[in-house]
């Protein structure tokens, strides 16, 4: 699809945000306030993604929304390819009541993914610049090697 294409499929909503490369719409999912963004490379959509736009005073509600988000992907894709719960620093791995609060402190990440014929579909929750970032990614497989032209040209620093 192209950017006027996506624009007409969405047209239900405004978006917030137009840019070359991203087109970016607020929206819900699962009552939960969400970021939509649908990147572009070449004129082609390469990639969208919901990032969680919510403000929690516990972290552990992160993780409850995380695997909601996890629940509804897995009854819709069928079984993850791969799941991955990465600590980076164990001190709160063997109390449950805190993993909320080592996520915030970037102690831990989680991240799940599938894949279907044309796409890669990614659940992750982590600790990024201080808040916590859950995002929904789907990136066209036809097209990764577009989108990892976008990551690198992201990555480069002009000083």
């Amino acid at each position: 699809m192209t950017p006027n294409e996506v624009i007409a499929f969405e047209d239900k909503l405004d978006p917030v945000e137009r840019t070359e490369d991203r087109i970016t719409y607020k929206t819900k999912i699962l009552n939960k306030n969400v970021e939509l963004n649908y990147l572009f490379a070449q004129n082609k959509l390469i990639g969208a993604s919901y990032k969680l736009d919510e403000n929690y005073l516990n972290s552990n509600h992160f993780i409850s929304t995380y695997l909601q988000f996890r629940q509804i992907l897995t009854k819709k894709y069928g079984r993850q390819s791969k799941e991955i719960t990465n600590w980076i620093d164990d001190t709160y791995r063997g109390n449950r009541e805190k993993w909320g609060l080592a996520l915030s402190l970037g102690h831990t990440e989680y991240a799940t993914f599938w894949k279907t014929q044309n796409t890669t579909i990614e659940c992750s929750l982590r600790e990024e610049n201080f808040n916590i970032s859950c995002l929904i990614k789907y990136w066209s497989i036809e097209f990764s090697h577009l989108s990892e032209s976008i990551n690198k040209e992201d990555k480069i620093d002009p000083f």
